[in-house]
């Protein structure tokens, strides 16, 4: 019994102590806060056989963050079902301290309508 409680206590210390841990978001509603130096991801889900997609909305605003990556992914137990959908992930460093903004807008790059969805990430980088 000792011994996995052990085992318990050491896979959790070493889920919380990594060096590799991402913080991911997906909830525009919360403020994020991050530290400087350090990177983060937000998690939206989409559905890129309909042919939408997130794009960055406003660049400018970004502040102290920079976009260091972008992937789809869609779940193992979906990926045979056609029009499954999955969850893009965005990869931002933290460069320094400051405020920024991460404007999404989810839509087909080739139309100008309006998007079918926004989302604004309010990310204060301490």
């Amino acid at each position: 019994m000792r011994r996995l409680t052990l085992i318990a206590f050491l896979t959790v210390a070493a889920g919380t102590t990594g060096c590799n841990h991402r913080p991911s978001f997906h909830d525009p509603a919360h403020p994020i806060e991050v530290r400087a130096g350090g990177e983060f991801e937000l998690a939206m889900q989409s559905n890129h056989s309909t042919g939408y997609e997130w794009v960055l909305a406003d660049s400018a605003a970004l502040g102290p963050l920079r976009l260091v990556g972008k992937h789809y992914a869609i779940p193992g137990r979906n990926r045979r079902a056609n029009g499954a959908g999955g969850t893009e992930r965005w990869i931002f460093r933290t460069d320094g301290p400051g405020n920024g903004v991460v404007a999404l807008a989810y839509k087909r790059p080739w139309e100008t309508r309006p998007p079918a969805d926004s989302a604004r990430f309010r990310v204060t980088v301490r």
